[in-house]
């Protein structure tokens, strides 16, 4: 009798952690705010690379785009900008014409990607979102996007 109530403590001792971790998972990306986003935190991997973001970009964002993020070599200290976490990444010597900016709602679970391209003849401009438009988003992290263009 001790024995399966022990077990049945130790079970749910368990289930209890498990859950907590779960609730947990998007809450430690507030640690990389002042940080690099490819910074390695302990044994963890960079940013970008934390399975819930991992994922949830790999959901939101046409294989193209997943490519062009990759690819983005250069980046910006992770910034908080009220309860959003802002990560600004770009092309090596081609920043004003070629980069990216992710957002995470920490709180809420949710991803915006916005990505700006200039070529020759061509502008494109394109804001992927896991939830809402990006026009929920503070104007400041639009208006930070924006002003990141370049002339």
């Amino acid at each position: 009798m001790i024995n399966r109530a022990l077990e049945t403590f130790l079970f749910l001792l368990l289930l209890g952690c498990t859950t907590a971790e779960a609730a947990d998972g998007w809450a430690p990306m507030l640690s990389w705010v002042g940080k690099y986003p490819s910074d390695r935190l302990g044994k963890s991997a960079g940013l970008l690379d934390q399975p819930p973001i991992k994922g949830g970009l790999k959901k939101l964002l046409p294989k193209g785009e997943i490519a062009a993020l990759a690819r983005f070599a250069v980046e910006a200290p992770v910034r908080r900008i009220d309860d959003y976490i802002v990560v600004n990444k770009c092309l090596p010597h081609n920043c004003p014409s070629d980069m990216a900016v992710v957002v995470i709602d920490a709180k809420n679970e949710k991803l915006w990607a916005g990505f700006f391209t200039r070529e020759l003849g061509r502008v494109s401009t394109r804001w992927y979102g896991s939830a809402d438009d990006y026009s929920v988003l503070p104007d400041e992290i639009k208006k930070e996007f924006l002003s990141r263009h370049g002339d």
